[in-house]
């Protein structure tokens, strides 16, 4: 019985076998399908950007060439995104079945240094890129960290300039660096207002305006250098060393010619007949030499002069004209002289002075008819100083201009008259107070008096009397006086009395017969006075 049963069992596996080599190939079959399957879906998907731009840049896997979107094989990889200006983007990653999306790569812009440097200040430095550009103004340069890249570095100074093309690689120093060779000139000219016009030795302008001038920064070498004056050139050739400020003085050789005459307005004129002007006449900027000029002037006599100009000097010639009008105004001043008409003398010998400067006949002339003008005027003076006086008195006060002016005249000597007055003002009854007596001007005298009636704090007048004595003439002596005339008023105020005056005038005060009488009484007593004083 155990035999047929190990045979039958045998038997079977073995009628099995065909049908598990055929799962078998199934499962494989199957495998390798699913795996076809799986595989078609493992790709990497991935895009790349810079800056927020998307970019084309080069992608490898394992170091082959990859894309967005292809098929990748499983297991352990490298992967790397690299492009000119960004920064190189690399990963390991273990790949299995399905999608690897790395989405948006933001690769970083590369970088590196650039340095600018200058050994002189430049008036300007331009950096000029397609991603970078910047201006430095008086600046000997600085470092930039910026996009890589090629720039273009420009430094100008005043009057040279200079271009560089620099590279600039990432994680480098780059140097852009600017060594002008240049020097400074100092122009100078021994004549204001001089100009200048500098040039290249090819022509090319340099600069040009007033002197004196600095002109920097100009690179080493010749120059044309044309200096003008008025209407004179002088032409130079200059030659610049770096470094330094090359000193170029300038000289016009010019002397000036002054040309004055007694009298001014002459006519001058050059030797050849050119009309060159009136004096007093300064021709500045003459070429050294012995000028020759002609003066003339209506009614006077031609005269002509020799003047040797010497450079840098001013060279003066000084002539006196003769008048025509001379021997005239002599004629007409001994004539008037004859007449007594002193001024007409002055006047004719002042035109002869006029065209004959110092001289002598006509000065004796003037100094004798000024005598007599003297003291004709002295007499003038003598007999307006009592009033000149007597005007600045009532000046004083603006009451005085309020009563009338007496006048008396008499032949005793001023002095005499004026004790007398005073004296007279001073006798009772109701004599006046004497404020003032005084020599106010050579033989004017001056007075001022006061009569007062008290009653007490009822008031009361007072009388005032402003006098001048004068000594007019030799026998004659002027008396102008004024009598005021006021009502004393008196308030108590803060317990301390005022006194107010009040003119008796019918601007002032309602006036009445007894104020009229007592305006009149003081003229009468004054005049009384007075005239007693003199004998009238």
């Amino acid at each position: 019985m155990d035999a047929p049963t190990s045979s039958g069992s045998r038997g079977w596996v073995r009628g099995l076998r065909p049908i598990f080599y055929w799962l078998l190939l199934v499962l494989v079959l199957f495998g390798i399908r699913t795996h076809q399957r799986l595989m078609e879906k493992t790709r990497l998907n991935f895009s790349v950007s810079m800056q927020g731009q998307a970019i084309d840049a080069t992608a490898t896997f394992d170091g082959k060439p990859a894309f967005s979107g292809q098929k990748i094989p499983l297991g352990n990889h490298t992967f790397v995104v690299t492009h000119p200006k960004g920064e190189t983007f690399s990963t390991n990653l273990f790949i299995w079945y399905g999608k690897h999306d790395f989405g948006e790569i933001k690769l970083k812009r590369s970088k590196g240094t650039l340095s600018v440097q200058s050994t002189l200040p430049a008036s300007k430095i331009t950096i000029t890129g397609p991603e970078f550009s910047t201006t430095l103004y008086d600046s000997t340069g600085t470092n930039f960290t910026l996009p890589t890249g090629q720039y273009i570095v420009r430094a100008e100074y005043p009057h040279w300039s200079q271009s560089q093309n620099v590279a600039v690689f990432a994680d480098t120093t780059a140097s852009s660096i600017f060594s002008p060779r240049l020097g400074a000139l100092h122009l100078t000219c021994n004549r204001e207002g001089a100009t200048f016009d500098l040039r290249f030795s090819n022509g090319q302008n340099v600069d040009n305006g007033n002197l004196p001038v600095t002109v920097v920064g100009l690179p080493t070498g010749g120059y044309q250098l044309t200096v003008s004056y008025q209407n004179r050139q002088m032409q130079k050739s200059v030659l610049v060393e770096a470094g330094v400020t090359n000193e170029m003085p300038l000289e016009f050789v010019l002397g000036t010619a002054r040309l004055e005459s007694d009298p001014a307005g002459a006519d001058v004129r050059a030797s050849d007949g050119t009309y060159l002007g009136h004096t007093p006449l300064d021709l500045p900027d003459m070429t050294p030499q012995m000028a020759q000029f002609s003066l003339s002037l209506s009614g006077y006599e031609p005269v002509s002069v020799t003047l040797e100009i010497i450079a840098d000097q001013t060279n003066s010639c000084r002539t006196n004209l003769v008048s025509l009008r001379y021997l005239s105004a002599m004629r007409d001043a001994r004539s008037y002289l004859a007449a007594l008409n002193y001024d007409a003398v002055v006047q004719a010998t002042g035109e002869a002075l006029n065209a004959k400067p110092g001289d002598a006949d006509a000065l004796a002339l003037q100094t004798e008819a000024n005598g007599h003008v003297s003291a004709e005027r002295q007499r003038e003076e003598r007999l307006k100083r009592p009033r000149e006086v007597f005007d600045a008195l009532c000046s004083r006060s603006s009451d005085t201009r309020l009563f009338a002016e007496h006048e008396l005249k008499t032949s005793k000597p001023a002095k005499e008259v004026e004790a007398a007055i005073v004296k007279s003002l001073q006798a009772s009854p109701m004599g006046f107070q004497i404020l003032y007596d005084g020599l106010a001007h050579p033989e004017t005298y001056q007075v001022t008096a006061r009569y007062t009636f008290s009653l007490g704090i009822l008031g009361g007048t007072e009388r005032d009397c402003l006098l001048v004595v004068g000594q007019t003439k030799d026998d004659e002596t002027q008396i102008l006086f004024k009598v005021l005339e006021f009502q004393v008023q008196h308030t108590i105020v803060n317990f301390h009395d005022e006194k107010r005056l009040i003119p008796l005038h019918p601007s002032r005060i309602q006036m009445n017969d007894i104020l009229q009488s007592q305006v009149q009484e003081g003229i009468r007593n004054v005049t009384v006075r007075i005239q007693s004083a003199i004998g009238q």
